[in-house]
């Protein structure tokens, strides 16, 4: 089963507990009784047989140190059995009042690492002996981790793999490890698609695979994944698939048998999330046998697309520029282009057709598109214009994937601009998020949409019901 406890809402910190069978994949709240924690945040927890802890984090006003112990009903009792809060008494000398940090369990202790207290982060690690609940501060050697919050620390075999954080100041790209036979820190030299350094992800032990899913790292919330085999240290960075969740920060993941991750919550940027998702990652490992060749097949297309030396057959005309094609590649990838080159009318035959409307950059970009099926990085104006080509095109994955990219580079300068070509092109989820962002910012100035009164009708109606909905 998969607990959730505590969190945030955009509003106020969270004390509530809600249990998913991931047999049946269903939710269900517990009875519970005892003394329960704080609503909180940030916070981390451990799980040590039946026995969830959960230590620290923020109350929306302080910092945090307690720990509290959740006791789960035995199986047999199903949704029905009673679970209990426990205040343990602890002894030693536990870690200070801190969120955003992290705690994994080896054998008969837990190793707490990091965090933010308000002032500064930190990189100690205390150590809670499990069977005489005694908090000791470790004396590690070797090359110390820079203090970060908001981590990740994953259990492999005898050691523990640190990756990526916030120091205060910026956002952390490194991986240490630490033997947990010597208490040496390390710094492993890596290789392949690394990560940037990234907060708020989460790294979960797959095998002998470590994989990093979403987190910020300054700029937007990523919903890519990130592999690192822990053998050879050498990063993997499979490509975005169809179902992936969105982008996102703080999210949970656990594992489910020995292939399975479920993915719940956190949040994009705009809101806070509470949807679930399952990642097969033995699907995903099955798919990197091919990956290479696929990449090596996506170059060699890419090669092709406006280059003069390809034996093209086709050139489009965009004003003074001009683009030269393949007519087979445009026939097998679009059906607006089949219909064209098939149509029998001037198009089909004619050594140039003249397409005015749109610039060489956001044509080139699609025509990468359809050449190699994965769309370039462009600026955020060409994408935008990249998105009303794939429409007026009916290139369904690629206005998609725009709508993705778009969404992550929504500020109070584009918001209005934004929204009236997402309201055009029917792209909802981009259209959305210039919504929410538009209603939660003074600094958008709606002169920009004069000439879109629908557009500003539903600002207002929206507004609204927002003032509405918090009266």
């Amino acid at each position: 089963m998969m607990v959730v406890f505590g969190g945030w809402n955009g509003k106020e910190g969270l004390a509530d507990v809600h249990v998913l069978s991931l047999a049946r994949m269903e939710w269900f709240c517990p009875r519970i009784v005892g003394d329960a924690p704080s609503p909180r945040n940030n916070h981390a927890t451990f799980v040590v047989g039946n026995k969830l802890f959960v230590h620290g984090g923020h109350d929306g006003s302080h910092w945090l140190s307690d720990m509290y112990v959740l006791e789960a009903a035995p199986a047999a009792a199903g949704a029905r059995g009673e679970w209990r809060w426990t205040r343990p008494s602890v002894s030693g000398a536990p870690p200070s009042a801190r969120a955003c940090h992290c705690i994994v369990v080896h054998k008969r202790k837990a190793y707490c690492f990091g965090g933010y207290d308000g002032s500064r982060c930190f990189n100690d690690l205390d150590v809670l002996d499990l069977d005489t609940l005694t908090w000791t501060r470790a004396a590690v050697t070797g090359d110390d981790p820079q203090a970060r919050n908001a981590a990740s620390l994953t259990v492999v075999h005898d050691q523990l793999f640190l990756f990526g954080g916030h120091s205060g100041a910026k956002h952390l790209p490194d991986l240490r490890v630490l033997d947990l036979a010597t208490l040496r820190w390390s710094k492993p030299e890596t290789k392949g698609a690394r990560p940037p350094g990234l907060r708020g992800h989460t790294a979960s032990l797959v095998g002998e695979k470590l994989v990093l899913f979403a987190g910020y790292d300054g700029r937007s919330r990523s919903n890519e994944l990130f592999t690192l085999d822990t053998t050879t240290f050498a990063w993997d960075h499979p490509p975005v698939a169809e179902g992936t969740p969105a982008g996102r920060q703080r999210h949970t993941t656990v594992a489910i048998g020995p292939h399975r991750l479920v993915v719940f919550g956190g949040f994009d940027g705009f809101r806070w999330l509470d949807d679930c998702h399952v990642l097969d990652v033995g699907r995903l490992e099955q798919s990197a046998i091919t990956s290479a060749t696929l990449t090596s097949l996506r170059s060699d297309l890419s090669s092709l697309v406006n280059n003069p030396d390809s034996f093209p057959d086709v050139t489009f005309v965009l004003g003074d520029d001009r683009v030269v094609a393949h007519r087979g590649i445009l026939w097998a990838r679009s059906e607006h282009f089949r219909a064209m080159l098939s149509s029998g009318m001037e198009e089909s035959s004619a050594a140039e057709i003249r397409v005015p409307d749109w610039t060489k950059a956001a044509f080139v970009a699609m025509l990468e598109y359809l050449y190699s099926g994965s769309a370039p990085s462009t600026a955020p104006m060409v994408t935008l214009e990249l998105m009303s080509l794939a429409d007026h095109y009916a290139l369904d994955d690629l206005k998609a994937l725009c709508d993705s990219q778009l969404i992550q580079h929504v500020d109070a300068a584009n918001a209005c601009t934004l929204l009236v070509v997402a309201h055009r092109c029917s792209a909802t989820d981009l259209k959305r998020h210039c919504l929410d962002f538009i209603l939660g910012s003074a600094e958008v100035n709606l002169d920009d949409l004069a000439q879109e009164p629908m557009l500003l009708m539903e600002i207002t109606r929206a507004s609204l019901a927002r003032r509405g909905g918090q009266s």
